[in-house]
């Protein structure tokens, strides 16, 4: 029997069931939007970081090629921009560029990009020498030496892109800077390629305590230092920390080596520069040699050295770097005269072997960026890289001796 009421309701399940499953379908089209949306950031991002890395082995190969062409030749010195009258402090951003000369003395160029003068790479600039490798410029002082070092970011442009076709675009940056490790002291001189072995620059014992820890480290680790192939590798010796190696950068390399009769030699350092750590390390070199006369208030005399350096013109012009061994004799002369004890010749007979004007070991940081081509002023990705380069024996036609590449690493922000 009937009662009068339907209780029939396939349609209106029919019509749940059909907007359930379009709204399933609806919800599976939006995630699938949203992950090819994910993965097309993420492959945007990838392309961007290529790029930028790209750009970063431009300026790495710009900068192999400057040094390769301005200091390949024998006759060409290399020293530090403090030479030419840059004094330390925080400021002094250009004053641990490396710059070339002729053997006459004349200028050639600064190995940092977009280098104007001594004190300028132009108004678009970044640090490639900062708070991290060397801690805060600030605490720069005649003990430590801590300036930040710049080099000028320079645009990579296109003649066209796919955004704006026919129209130059800029599409990112590059920027490099060479700095002179030959300058420096080395931390280690292997024996059998020692220039004098009887005479090896040391780290001076009149330093800061934080810093007398990297010359505790290396004379206590003598056995592993022949394994350490980078500057940042001795941090792996105790008791050397970060803040150690901030300290010593400026003026403390691993192993410097000079190209001299077709041969390398290590214990070697170019004179030219205004480092007072490094002259006082050099006249503690000296008093260290079995019967020497010794020099008294090494960090007096050692920062005058340094600091006066620039501006003598004895046995120099102003500003400008030394030609010879011989020439700086006669600068050492005002500050140990022969009727001193010990006097200059003194000094010179246990140091000249050891001097040179030029360097063959550099360290090169190159910088890389992508932007947005359709909004240059906006950076998709940034990357840093450095290199060690050493100049060989080696021929390279028209271009002197041929550097190689040592070693090579990416930096992240926190080694820069």
């Amino acid at each position: 029997m009937r009662t009068g009421v339907d209780t029939d309701h396939s349609p209106g399940f029919a019509l749940v069931i059909t907007l359930s499953l379009l709204a399933l379908v609806v919800l599976a089209v939006l995630a699938l939007s949203t992950l090819l949306r994910v993965d097309s950031q993420a492959t945007a991002v990838v392309i961007s970081q290529s790029q930028a890395r790209q750009n970063a082995r431009l300026g790495l190969d710009l900068a192999l090629g400057s040094l390769q062409r301005h200091a390949g030749d024998d006759t060409r010195i290399t020293g530090t921009a403090g030479i030419t009258g840059i004094a330390a402090n925080q400021g002094a951003t250009t004053r641990h560029w490396c710059g070339v000369w002729r053997n006459d003395g004349s200028f050639v160029t600064w190995l940092t990009s977009g280098a104007v003068s001594a004190t300028s790479a132009g108004t678009d600039t970044v640090e490639l020498v900062s708070a991290n490798t060397v801690g805060p410029a600030a605490s720069t002082s005649a003990n430590v030496e801590k300036e930040h070092v710049i080099a000028g970011r320079m645009p990579i442009t296109v003649a066209s892109t796919a955004a704006s076709p026919g129209a130059a675009a800029t599409v990112g940056h590059y920027a490099y800077l060479v700095t002179d490790e030959g300058t420096k002291i080395g931390a280690y001189a292997p024996p059998a390629q020692r220039a004098n072995p009887a005479v090896v620059p040391l780290i001076s014992p009149q330093v800061l305590v934080n810093q007398l820890k990297l010359k505790t480290a290396i004379d206590g680790n003598a056995a592993a230092l022949p394994g350490i192939i980078s500057y940042e590798q001795l941090g792996l010796l105790p008791p050397v920390t970060a803040s150690v190696l901030q300290d010593c950068f400026h003026y403390v390399a691993l192993t410097p080596r000079m190209v001299m009769g077709g041969q390398y030699y290590s214990g070697v350092i170019n004179l030219n520069t205004s480092s007072a750590l490094v002259w006082r390390c050099l006249l503690d070199t000296y008093n260290s040699t079995p019967g020497a006369i010794p020099v008294a208030n090494v960090t007096a005399r050692g920062n005058s050295l340094g600091n006066n350096f620039a501006g003598t013109t004895a046995g120099k012009a102003a500003n400008a770097p030394f030609t010879s061994t011989a020439a700086f004799a006669t600068y050492l002369a005002t500050v140990f005269p022969d009727t001193g004890s010990p006097g200059y010749t003194q000094i010179l007979a246990v140091l000249g072997p050891i001097l040179t004007v030029r360097s063959d070991t550099f360290r090169i940081r190159a910088y890389g960026d992508a932007v947005n081509p359709a909004d240059p002023a906006r950076i998709e990705a940034t990357a840093w890289c450095e290199a060690l380069v050493q100049r060989t024996p080696d021929a390279m036609p028209g271009y002197g001796r041929r550097f190689v590449t040592v070693t090579f690493r990416w930096l992240g922000p926190d080694d820069i």
